[in-house]
């Protein structure tokens, strides 16, 4: 789990003047979770009594669950009803989170869930989006990811890492994705709206020449959160 109090609404200049971050209390009792294979079997993922999804693939994501803070039960079994992990997550509150299912960070042929959570920001400026990194590539140890006029925009995330949020202009945008050396990994297109977050996930494998960007719609754009 990521430590919350230094994880949130940190958004490093990158080119707009004047974004201030501003945080609201909240004293709702409710968040979200979704699940995404980073693995390359399909999954069933079950929570507590929720089966969350059945034969999830590589690279899919299921829908958001409502669930109230508390300490729930997660068994992840495979096509064939083998329980590869099973372990207890703490949910809390007002936050929306992406459990991520991959390879265990110290022993590969283990799987984990790394959970990647949001918190709804409540000032962004006209014509700014949030962008953050999610490495989930387990052969790629460190990437970098910089826009077309060389912009860096992330660095050193490793593999199992996150990015903190980073405010850049709304607009279209075509980004790099390299190795530390500089490589290149692959390039993707992004069009960035305005007051949207993005979290732009890193998976597959770089062996195999499987590696993709996977962008969903980040909850905290939508969802009905404080």
């Amino acid at each position: 789990m990521f430590d919350i109090r230094g994880y949130y609404n940190t958004y490093p200049y990158s080119g707009f003047k004047g974004y201030k971050p501003m945080m609201t209390s909240c004293f709702c009792r409710k968040s979200y979770l979704r699940v995404l294979n980073a693995h390359n079997l399909p999954l069933n993922v079950q929570v507590n009594d929720i089966l969350m999804a059945e034969k999830l693939k590589m690279g899919q994501f299921t829908k958001y669950v409502k669930l109230p803070p508390a300490s729930y039960h997660v068994m992840i079994h495979s096509e064939n009803d083998d329980l590869l992990f099973e372990s207890d997550l703490d949910i809390d509150n007002n936050l929306v989170y992406t459990g991520v299912i991959s390879a265990d960070l110290e022993d590969s042929k283990d799987i984990c869930i790394l959970m990647v959570p949001e918190q709804k920001i409540h000032y962004m400026g006209p014509n700014i989006s949030a962008l953050r990194l999610a490495n989930l590539c387990e052969d790629e140890d460190e990437v970098i990811l910089s826009a077309s006029d060389g912009t860096l925009l992330f660095s050193g995330i490793k593999y199992g890492k996150v990015s903190c949020n980073v405010a850049v202009p709304s607009g279209r945008y075509t980004l790099h994705l390299k190795r530390p050396d500089g490589t290149k990994i692959l390039d993707h297109n992004l069009d960035a709206a305005p007051y949207m977050h993005y979290t732009l996930f890193i998976v597959g494998k770089g062996k195999d020449g499987s590696v993709r960007i996977i962008v969903p719609e980040d909850g905290v754009n939508y969802l009905d959160l404080c």
